[in-house]
């Protein structure tokens, strides 16, 4: 081929290029980008305890939501976590999964993905979506792990998951969610605080080396005070015993008005599947005309090594939160109570109770500024600002 002969043929390719139309160059240049979706969340939050020389905190996170199309039936989406903690900045995958969508009714999910356990954790913990920069007293943190002073971290596993959903005549519809998963663990010797490591070791190393002290004898004897041993979930990819988490979720829907559903989940905590924890939720929410009413409540036994044999610690706790929309303006009130419990005729988690009020004012529907005061009955109270977006 004659070197004029090259020079025709390039000019010839550069010549449709240009006049291919824009979308289509773009397609056959950088693939079926179309399919791809960036969503996600984030806030930027300060937060004062004015009963300690008003002392302050400044807080950031993001969390960019990917999702993929894969055909009709198939779509893949995860979310990585961004966040401040203390000097750190710590990177969480709080949940990559696939979901198959060719059924009528039924979809089928693979992975890591938030556990249909109640309905804070799974849809109303994002920042933008929560009306108060805290979460309730059930739940401590925002991505699994170790419960800190809560019943519940927000529950985040690896599994399956089937979801159905059917209409019950004109305006009610059933609801039902049901998984199998890694399920929770024993914190062991190789993990922090946060509960975020492999954790493998033996029934003995596991149970004794990290455990959480949450109250005293009730006549006030700190010498008897009862060590419960920390469950961590969503930390591994692994297990460390033969037995899987169970739950499931029921509920009934009646249009956008009004939800209600049961939830409950079984498994066992430790290397020689001895000790189970399963755990219990009730919640509802009502909306109408701006003004939204919803609530949880949580039973949860964990059952503990005592002496040379075995007990269940019975642990509850409930919150009631109502807001009320006044054009870009909604005020909110929160109550949250942690009952207290006893074991061997000690307390072993000690009461909570608080009380927390706010105001949203929505610059976007999805772009929130919270102003609230959260009373502490049983600690410190909060000042807290926080600024959060949806995109």
């Amino acid at each position: 081929m004659k070197p004029n002969d090259m020079t025709r043929i390039a000019g010839l390719v550069f010549l449709a290029l240009m006049i291919l139309p824009a979308s289509a160059g773009a397609q056959a240049l950088r693939g079926p980008i179309s399919n791809v979706t960036l969503a996600g969340y984030g806030s930027a939050s300060y937060n004062a305890n004015p009963n300690s020389d008003f002392r302050n905190d400044f807080t950031a996170s993001v969390s960019p939501i990917l999702l993929y199309s894969m055909g009709e039936d198939l779509l893949f989406e995860t979310e990585l976590e961004f966040g401040l903690s203390g000097e750190l900045t710590t990177t969480t995958l709080e949940y990559a999964q696939i979901d198959y969508l060719g059924f009528e009714r039924f979809i089928i999910t693979a992975g890591k993905f938030l556990l249909p356990f109640g309905t804070f954790g799974e849809r109303l913990h994002p920042t933008w979506i929560n009306k108060l920069p805290t979460a309730p007293l059930l739940y401590g943190h925002g991505h699994g792990g170790v419960a800190e002073g809560s019943l519940l971290p927000v529950l985040s596993d690896v599994g399956l998951l089937v979801r159905y959903k059917a209409p019950v005549g004109k305006k009610w519809a059933f609801d039902a969610s049901g998984w199998i998963s890694q399920g929770p663990r024993l914190v062991g010797a190789g993990e922090g605080g946060d509960g975020h490591g492999d954790g493998d070791g033996d029934a003995e190393s596991e149970e004794a080396a990290h455990k959480a002290s949450f109250g005293t004898n009730v006549d006030g004897n700190p010498d008897d005070e009862i060590d419960i041993s920390a469950v961590g979930f969503g930390i591994s990819f692994s297990d460390n015993n033969s037995n899987k988490m169970l739950g499931v979720r029921l509920g009934l829907v009646y249009g956008p008005s009004f939800e209600v559903y049961v939830s409950g989940f079984h498994s066992m905590v430790d290397p020689d599947n001895f000790l189970d924890m399963t755990g219990f939720n009730i919640s509802a929410e009502w909306r109408k005309a701006g003004l939204e009413i919803r609530g949880e409540a949580i039973l949860l036994n964990q059952e503990l090594r005592v002496g040379e044999g075995f007990d269940t610690l019975s642990s509850t706790g409930y919150y009631v939160q109502v807001a009320k929309r006044y054009g870009s303006y909604e005020p909110v009130i929160r109550w949250s109570h942690l009952l207290e419990s006893s074991l061997e005729e000690q307390v072993a988690r000690p009461e909570r109770r608080q009380l927390a009020f706010g105001l949203s004012y929505w610059i976007e529907p999805s772009i929130p500024v919270k102003v609230a005061y959260q009373v502490d009955f049983d600690g410190d109270d909060l000042v807290l600002i926080q600024w959060a977006f949806g995109f």
